[in-house]
């Protein structure tokens, strides 16, 4: 009898605590996917479901793209796992919380069909990772750092990014992460506004001085005429 009233007290407790943390977790918003002109296939060419560890993989990619506001496509060679740990521990630490994450290119390419990142997939070739953040991020000041990090390591090759709706190849990338920020753009838009103005107020404290000097000169003349 005893514990009869024990299990029906810790069902009574139980089931509610369990609908609640559905419905927390199901109030959550989900994470935005790829825009795509068509469904991303779902069999194998053998007509066969693609593994669980292959629709892991492919929403995990899927997700990152979507969501990071920049994304720095690498080549990484023969790195240990004490270099790959300490790189993550670097732009983790200076380029604004950055994740790093070694991906299947083959993959990748596959996450990126029909999207209108498309053109990015030729990028992804040999062993590839990615530089993400989350959507907080500035992107591209967090780019410059994450740049900035990685070309300390030899053995990485910087191939393109994403940054918005951008694509940006090797040649591109180098001329955008030297753009200057956008306070160094402003301010230099408030310097090219504020020079005509400094000048003209240069000019008109000057014009005392020298119509002063005139009629001084004057003044002189007409005393030796």
């Amino acid at each position: 009898m005893l514990s009869l009233t024990i299990q029906q007290t810790l069902r009574s407790f139980c089931g509610p605590l369990a609908r609640g943390l559905a419905s927390a977790a199901t109030s959550q918003p989900s994470a935005q996917k790829l825009e795509r002109t068509r469904a991303p296939k779902t069999l194998t060419t053998y007509k066969k479901p693609f593994t669980p560890r292959k629709q892991y993989l492919f929403n995990e990619y899927d997700t990152q793209l979507a969501n990071s506001p920049a994304v720095i496509v690498l080549q990484h060679y023969n790195l240990s796992g004490a270099e790959l740990q300490e790189l993550r521990r670097s732009l983790k630490q200076t380029a604004q919380n950055a994740h790093l994450m070694v991906v299947r290119a083959k993959m990748m390419r596959a996450v990126l069909r029909d999207t209108r990142y498309a053109n990015l997939s030729s990028v992804f070739t040999g062993p590839s990772a990615v530089v993400y953040w989350d959507s907080t991020a500035d992107g591209l000041a967090a780019m410059k750092l994450a740049i900035a990090a990685v070309q300390k390591q030899k053995k990485l090759i910087v191939m393109g990014a994403k940054f918005g709706d951008l694509l940006l190849n090797q040649k591109m990338m180098h001329g955008f992460v030297n753009l200057p920020s956008i306070d160094q753009l402003r301010a230099q838009v408030l310097g090219v506004v504020q020079a005509p103005a400094q000048q003209l107020t240069a000019v008109l404290a000057r014009t005392p001085q020298r119509l002063v000097g005139v009629l001084a000169q004057m003044s002189d003349a007409k005393g030796q005429e």
